[in-house]
């Protein structure tokens, strides 16, 4: 059973941009009837604008402010009572005594209470953290072994081996080698972009896989993932998305981290 209301939910969406045209209207509209909304909303952001700040995720949960966030989150859904007398403290305001305090402190929960259980804050805030939590590099170790035996399987198999290795160095100057004999070979141009992202390089290898998914459909999935990470870490959330949008045609490993990548971003976007 959903716990949090109507109301909370919208605001929620609101708060993260998640709400098309037609509901930021109407909710706007909501905001300006009703005086008790819309200092709700005012306090809301206030909370939204005190998390953003806080980088890490580990920061959030070190915090001891997250511990007096969660009482009070306790608090505004009917687990404990205030007497009218009592006071709070919570971040970034003073101690208010009396019943004032409670209606502050229950929109102060309210807010703490939908972003910890949706994650919206922390995790999204950090762009880094989000790119470490889902760039693992390729596990490649059947890719030498597909094709016949010759120079550039030879090669491919010396590249791609100080790829596993994670000798992202040697790797890369392996395949521009190769690329330069090797022009159109896809596993060339793909293991060539890796490598510059193991070596985080991420402008050139972005414009690889750019070129990469235009020209190819091997290893299609891979580049799709790959170059979305790139994007991600460069900054450009449209284009990420674009990229993990077109992974949903595809059923395998990228699929359903693709799905919940996309989520994510659009708390950012």
């Amino acid at each position: 059973m959903n716990q949090y209301s109507p109301i909370e939910t919208k605001m929620a969406n609101y708060l993260y941009d998640d709400m098309a045209e037609e509901e930021i209207v109407e909710f706007e509209r909501e905001l300006s009837a009703d005086a008790e909304l819309s200092e709700s909303y005012r306090v809301n952001k206030l909370v939204k604008e005190y998390l953003t700040s806080k980088v890490q995720l580990e920061e959030l949960k070190s915090d001891p402010s997250l511990a007096e966030a969660e009482r009070l989150a306790d608090l505004a859904f009917g687990n404990t009572h205030i007497a009218d007398n009592q006071t709070v403290t919570y971040p970034g305001k003073k101690r208010r005594p009396g019943r004032k305090i409670y209606i502050y402190s229950t929109a102060i929960a309210a807010a703490i209470a939908i972003l910890v259980v949706f994650r919206f804050v922390a995790p999204f805030a950090n762009t880094d953290r989000m790119f470490q939590d889902y760039y693992v590099p390729l596990d490649a170790s059947d890719y030498s072994q597909r094709g016949d035996v010759n120079d550039l399987y030879e090669q491919l198999s010396e590249g791609i081996n100080s790829y596993i290795q994670g000798d992202y160095q040697l790797s890369n100057s392996l395949f521009k080698q190769m690329e330069t004999v090797y022009t159109n070979q896809p596993e060339v141009q793909l293991f060539n972009a890796l490598t510059y992202m193991g070596l985080e390089q991420y402008e050139p290898a972005r414009e690889i896989l750019d070129q990469y998914v235009e020209t190819n459909f091997r290893y299609l999935p891979e580049a799709l993932w790959y170059l979305s990470l790139c994007y991600l870490k460069t900054g450009d959330y449209d284009k990420a998305g674009e990229m993990l949008s077109q992974l949903e045609a595809y059923d395998g490993m990228y699929k359903e981290d693709a799905q919940s990548l996309v989520k994510k971003l659009r708390r950012i976007r």
